[in-house]
């Protein structure tokens, strides 16, 4: 019992302590998604539950890489750019329970049993601690060109996977 406490205990608190997924959103879920525009026009989505607002950041422009390269294009200029940042704020919680009931014991010898009951009390106590994660859109319009990069506001979609990967599969 206490081993399985112990192992849920770890398993929440890796949970909350964890970075945005970089994956398909489903659903509405955290993740990317990509709208096309035009043939050489996307829009990127990356959300996110985290404090960070760079990570979504991050996370758009590595899948505007990726889509760009899977398009059959080298580069990609952002034409627009915008991030809302919705705080979700949960007070803290805690509550406090108490059990009273009785615990039958049987113990058998040889020739005859033995019927005990006996008092048990419980008490139980929870506290939640406050959570001030937030929920992080970032959107990004994108137009994706072949051979030379045209300016310094375009990004090389090789570069930016070379760089971004990492960070995706920490």
């Amino acid at each position: 019992m206490k081993t399985t406490l112990l192992i849920m205990s770890i398993l929440i608190l890796a949970g909350c302590a964890s970075k945005p997924d970089y994956r398909a959103a489903n659903k509405g879920s955290t993740g990317y998604s990509e709208q096309k525009i035009s043939d050489d026009r996307y829009r990127v989505e990356f959300k996110s539950i985290s404090n960070s607002v760079a990570d979504a950041g991050d996370y758009a422009l590595l899948r505007a890489a990726e889509l760009t390269q899977a398009q059959g294009y080298d580069w990609f200029v952002v034409t627009n750019k915008e991030t809302f940042v919705e705080s979700k704020s949960h007070a803290p919680t805690s509550s406090v329970s108490a059990t009273r009931g009785q615990q039958v014991e049987r113990s058998c010898g040889l020739l005859t049993c033995e019927t005990r009951t006996r008092p048990v009390n419980e008490m139980g106590v929870q506290i939640s601690n406050h959570d001030s994660r937030k929920e992080v859109h970032t959107l990004l319009d994108i137009k994706m060109g072949k051979g030379i990069k045209p300016n310094d506001n375009s990004y090389s979609a090789q570069d930016v996977i070379d760089n971004l990967s990492a960070k995706a599969k920490k």
